[in-house]
């Protein structure tokens, strides 16, 4: 699967400076407001900006795929003829069926968009961005309007079809499960792509603070004249660990959750054990050698 090097700059609706690479399926993770769908408006064409690849080139002569957080079927459209709108030609319509028949969506050929589901809406959106063959193909919070199990499923079911065809994705989303998913990923906050590489890379050692919170790391602290960061679920009681006393504790449907300080404050996620078992007050040694230190 083909590489793609972002390298562009946009000066509105947000500052933004985005550089990075897209291969497989690539996830750029970021909060509300920073960009991420400015950036994929501007790789479409439909913003102005500054960069390769394909700057000055209109829309229609992008190789672009791009699916909205809304699926944007036409309504007065069957699935078959939105799949075959992209298309030119006396043969679009057969085209367009038998992509539908390979993407396992024949069945839906006849049907209006109000008659799908939100999971087919995005399967057969996708169908339709991948007629005309692009190059690359944009994602805008993929999950948006799904539930759990109906997001997993299709999510799977987008970055499988994608990578058969040998299509790279950017998937731009503020979602941690999205961002699991990835094979590469790259973080945007204050207008730059703060960290990219590898997603299971950047998971693992978060270059800064901004990187670790991006990436939803519960407990950042100072010690030893360093910041470092750890995970709530990555610290273990010990008794030979260093005493922290339990300010609260929470049982939740997977565990159960502690708050312990005072300094550092931290939230410690534990597998078993039930509230009781530690009332505020308690003592107890925990083991942080699953932190590290940032930067």
């Amino acid at each position: 699967m083909n590489a793609i090097n972002i390298d562009y700059t946009l000066s509105a609706p947000v500052p933004l400076r985005a550089c990075f690479t897209v291969s497989g399926f690539t996830a750029l993770l970021g909060r509300s407001g920073e960009g991420k769908t400015s950036l994929l408006l501007a790789l479409a064409g439909l913003l102005p900006a500054i960069g390769s690849p394909w700057q000055g080139l209109a829309p229609e002569q992008r190789p672009i795929g791009y699916l909205p957080q809304e699926t944007r079927l036409f309504p007065h459209l069957s699935v078959l003829e939105n799949t075959a709108y992209a298309l030119k030609g006396a043969g679009r319509f057969e085209k367009a069926r038998a992509l539908l028949a390979e993407l396992g969506l024949e069945s839906l050929a006849a049907r209006q968009p109000h008659q799908l589901s939100g999971g087919q809406g995005k399967r057969v959106a996708l169908a339709r961005a991948l007629a005309h063959g692009p190059q690359l193909l944009l994602l805008d919070e993929p999950s948006a309007g799904l539930d759990t199990l109906t997001r997993d499923a299709t999510l799977d079911w987008l970055a499988e079809t994608a990578a058969a065809r040998g299509v790279p994705v950017l998937a731009a989303t503020h979602d941690h499960e999205i961002a699991a998913r990835a094979e590469r990923l790259a973080l945007l906050a204050q207008g730059q792509v703060i960290q990219h590489g590898p997603a299971r890379e950047v998971f693992a050692a978060p270059a800064s603070r901004s990187a670790a919170e991006l990436l939803g790391y519960e407990n950042i602290f100072e010690r030893d004249g360093a910041l470092w960061a750890v995970r709530a679920g990555s610290i273990r009681p010990d008794a030979l660990g260093k005493p922290f006393t339990v300010i609260s504790a929470r049982e939740m449907g997977a565990g159960l959750r502690l708050v312990c300080g005072p300094t550092p404050r931290l939230v410690v996620n534990l597998q078993q054990g039930m509230a009781a078992d530690y009332p505020p007050g308690t003592v107890l040694g925990l083991d942080l050698r699953g932190a590290f230190r940032l930067g």
